[in-house]
């Protein structure tokens, strides 16, 4: 938890793509930094990794159904 008499600092960050997800990460887990939008007028809809966590979620769905079709078949 980061209070406001703690002393911080404003920084931009610019990440190989690639390891940008690992780095980001790193930085999530150790629980001292926030992250600031610099694109707010851009819909969830229009943003990069959208098209990569549709493609999480069908696969999460594929192997949910194929799952259940075997408990089914036990």
């Amino acid at each position: 938890m980061v209070f406001r008499s703690e002393e911080m600092c404003l920084a931009q960050l610019f990440l190989q793509s690639g390891s940008e997800y690992d780095c980001i990460s790193e930085l999530g887990e150790l629980g001292l930094v926030e992250f600031r939008d610099l694109n707010p007028s851009v819909s969830s809809f229009q943003r990069r990794f959208v098209s990569e966590i549709k493609r999480c979620e069908e696969m999460e769905r594929i192997l949910g159904k194929r799952q259940f079709m075997a408990g089914c078949v036990l």
